[in-house]
């Protein structure tokens, strides 16, 4: 599928949990994609409301609110804006947690087809389930990823 498009990079919508287990750990499989992000070898986004998840929850790694708002802002450089609200509420209807419908409607509204999370309860349970929306783990994103 990406054979034959080397010059373009995967957009990809990093959930909060990922940023923050990737600066929690810089070797595992979170920390590999956020390296990726700064390598440019994938176009690595977040939301305002994603970013404001990743400050609301930095404590409970033990990582620093300067540590993160630094490192956030240096790899995710321009914040997608919050998506409708109308199409939160649509889907509102989709999702387990109503509290995670803006990452489905920012993909939506940003045409973004990959989202990597590793939200089992709540998002990695829609696989499949999401038309043109690939849910994936950082591991499964890292075997994804054609080799450079």
């Amino acid at each position: 599928m990406l054979k034959n498009q080397k010059n373009l990079r995967l957009r990809v919508l990093f959930n909060a949990s990922v940023v923050l287990s990737g600066l929690k750990s810089p070797k595992g499989g979170s920390g590999k994609l956020l390296q990726f992000v700064k390598l440019g070898k994938i176009d690595g986004k977040i939301s305002e409301v994603i970013y404001d998840e990743i400050l609301k929850h930095h404590q409970k790694l033990g990582i620093s609110k300067i540590k993160v708002e630094k490192e956030s802002t240096e790899l995710f450089k321009k914040l997608i804006y919050r998506p409708k609200e109308k199409l939160v509420n649509f889907y509102k209807k989709k999702v387990i947690d109503d509290g995670d419908a803006h990452v489905l409607a920012t993909c939506d509204e940003e045409k973004i087809k990959y989202l990597v999370t590793l939200d089992k309860k709540h998002l990695l349970v829609l696989k499949g389930k999401i038309k043109e929306l690939n849910i994936l783990t950082p591991g499964e994103l890292i075997e994804f990823l054609p080799s450079k």
